[in-house]
């Protein structure tokens, strides 16, 4: 029996002004290493030797349901003030019950704020936080 969870439910908030509204499709962190070539003339068989170097907490990026005036998501309290600050923020995803305690922590910048605004859908709202420093997990 599998012991994978379904995608609706998991909840974004910032460490100040709480929940972000209306959050759908959530991606990341997707965290990364950097290698670096340490290929030499006594590598084995002629193949290509890495090492990790950096570590990066990679991005997070989400769509919601964009609503204008809305704290969470404007410039006065929200996303679009936190990328105009340049504001370092601590961020936590949280995933539905029963799992609510292993929640996802990280800190990081708003990079991108991006309205859509189609003629025959709902307008939306693309975020994507740049992570600074370690991910972590309980």
């Amino acid at each position: 029996m599998s012991n994978a969870i379904a995608g609706p439910g998991w909840l974004l908030a910032d460490s100040v002004i709480g929940l972000i509204a209306e959050v759908q499709d959530i991606a990341g962190p997707g965290q990364l290493s950097e290698k670096e070539d340490v290929t030499n003339q006594d590598s084995p068989s002629f193949y290509k030797e890495w090492i990790p170097t950096l570590l990066d907490g990679g991005v997070l990026t989400f769509t919601c349901n964009y609503i204008p005036g809305d704290a969470s998501q404007g410039g006065a309290t929200g996303l679009l003030s936190f990328m105009h600050a340049r504001a370092l923020r601590t961020w936590t995803l949280t995933p539905p019950a029963p799992l609510a305690a292993h929640v996802i922590g990280f800190t990081g910048y708003v990079v991108k704020w991006d309205t859509k605004e189609p003629y025959s859908k709902a307008a939306k709202l693309d975020v994507e936080i740049a992570i600074s420093g370690p991910v972590t997990t309980a």
